[in-house]
């Protein structure tokens, strides 16, 4: 799979390890000549210095034709017109920006970016659905923690297809945020069944991204 990062620090420096260790074509581009410096020496790999905003320096970065760019800037804006830049110019199959202010999740989902992440959204949107102030407090806790979000597409052979979220029940590692169904979003509780063909968007931390992945993944 060709993956391209643009902008990010530690985000970045995070990502670019996630896809080197499944053997993927990565290209890393990124503004800031410090940036790029450190992530190259951090990762034993060429990083470009150029604008993710800017359709000539993604040309010149080989970032044509990827199955997946991510805009990691700290700018919303500048997010938003990579991943279009990605995907009308360059052919991107898949963009995911990451945004700071939670209104730009439906605005940035409304003009085409395929996965906008917002932990603050992610976070409000769970504590709307919270019984106790205890599983508030548990929840808010993970703002600390090193937040790891993950989308997995559900098959009919897979062990959580036909079971509701209760009986799945990852409570103790995670949480899912959202599931797509039938091509609509909604926020789910312990009532809402996983069906083959939906999309569970699922919030974690990396210690335990591995036990999450395995529980939604596990065939049956």
């Amino acid at each position: 799979m060709k993956v391209v990062i643009a902008d990010g620090l530690h985000e970045a420096d995070y990502l670019i390890r996630l896809f080197k260790t499944g053997g993927n074509d990565l290209v890393v581009i990124n503004e800031d000549p410090d940036t790029c410096h450190y992530l190259s020496l951090n990762n034993d790999m060429p990083v470009v210095r150029g604008r993710c905003t800017r359709e000539s320096d993604l040309r010149e970065a080989n970032a044509e034709n990827c199955d997946l760019f991510l805009a990691l800037s700290e700018d919303d804006y500048k997010n938003y017109v990579a991943c279009k830049t990605a995907r009308m110019l360059l052919g991107a199959k898949r963009c995911i920006a990451t945004v700071t202010n939670p209104k730009n999740v439906h605005i940035f989902k409304e003009l085409g970016v395929d996965i906008v992440v917002c932990s603050t959204y992610l976070i409000g949107e769970q504590i709307r659905n919270l019984t106790s102030i205890e599983n508030m407090i548990n929840a808010l806790s993970i703002e600390d923690e090193q937040i790891f979000i993950v989308e997995l597409k559900i098959t009919s052979d897979l062990d959580v297809e036909g079971k509701t979220l209760k009986d799945i029940d990852i409570s103790s590692i995670g949480s899912v945020s959202s599931v797509i169904h039938n091509g609509k979003t909604m926020i789910p509780n312990g009532q809402t069944t996983i069906c083959a063909g939906d999309k569970v968007l699922i919030v974690t931390t990396v210690d335990n991204k591995d036990k999450v992945i395995d529980i939604f993944q596990r065939k049956k």
